[in-house]
Order: structure tokens, then sequence, then C-alpha cells
């Protein structure tokens, strides 16, 4: 459990890292590389599913689909860290797995579908799914803002890492 704390806390820090080097504008910029998106959207979409899971830790049931949005979080860069700083805070508090329920909402639809989950379930999604952001938002760094120092292994998964040093 502690392992993947530590590694979710890493790409929060990383996320950290990022927001120092941004303006404002630089994280409401719309890239062509994000098919009109931004490096603030993907963001927030990051900080906000870490948010869902942690703010309701404790309650038996929870869904990404309808979490709170902050648009703040993809405009301004001290939001955006003050969310990052308190998911830290929230990660840092887990000490052990227990079950959960997560509702997902389906094309066409009307109920949402309950999945039984575990916390240390959701915790390895959360790493997978910011690392997936994160590297479309490092493609818009490397490009278009390349004076943006980028923290080792950014948007690169774990297993990829692993088999590269194999």
């Amino acid at each position: 459990m502690q392992q993947l704390v530590a590694y979710n806390i890493e790409i929060l820090r990383k996320i950290d890292a990022l927001l120092m080097q941004l303006s404002n504008t630089q994280l409401q910029r719309p890239s062509a590389l994000l098919f009109g998106g931004t490096i603030g959207q993907h963001l927030r979409h990051i900080l906000e599913f870490h948010t869902c899971l942690l703010a309701n830790n404790e309650v038996e049931r929870f869904s990404y689909d309808r979490r709170a949005r902050n648009l703040l979080i993809e405009t301004e860069v001290d939001v955006a860290r003050s969310a990052t700083d308190n998911n830290i805070r929230l990660m840092s508090g887990i000490t052990h797995d227990h079950d959960l329920a997560m509702e997902s909402e389906l094309p066409g639809s009307a109920d949402p579908v309950v999945q039984r989950t575990t916390l240390k379930r959701e915790l390895a999604y959360l790493a997978d799914h910011g690392v997936h952001h994160l590297a479309m938002v490092r493609m818009v760094l490397e490009q278009e803002l390349p004076h943006v120092v980028l923290p080792e292994h950014l948007g690169v998964a774990v297993s990829t890492r692993n088999h590269r040093t194999r």
C-alpha cells in the first residue's frame, strides 16, 4: 500500500514541479496537439480524479463521472498548486486498504453501473491515469514550451521504465 501511496505522491509532485514553471496563460493556451485542449485541462482532470477518490476515501460509494469540477484549476496556477498540495496531504494520510463501490456512467444508460473495487486498486488506476495524461502534457511542453524543465520520467509508465532497464 505504501508503495502505491508513494508513487502517487511522486506523480503529484511532478505536476507541482511543472506548475511552478508555468504561467496562467501557458496553462490556458489551447494546443493543436491536444485537439484544442489545454495543459490546464489535463492537469485539472488528473487532480480532480485524485480529489474524488481521496476526499471520499471513507465513503462506500463514489463516482469519477460525478466528481466536483473546479475550472479554476485549469486556468490559475495557484489554484492548481493548492489542489496538488491538498491531494498530497490526503494521500499521505492513507494507511490501509478497504473495499469501495464505484459508479460509472455508460452511454445510453440512465442508471450508473456499480463496480466493486478497493482503495488499493483505485490508487493503481490513479497512477496509471495520471501518467497517461502527463504523457500528453509532455508532448505539448516539448513542442511548444521547450524552456520547461521536465521532471524525470514524466509521462512514462513504470512498466516501460522497468522494461528499458532490463
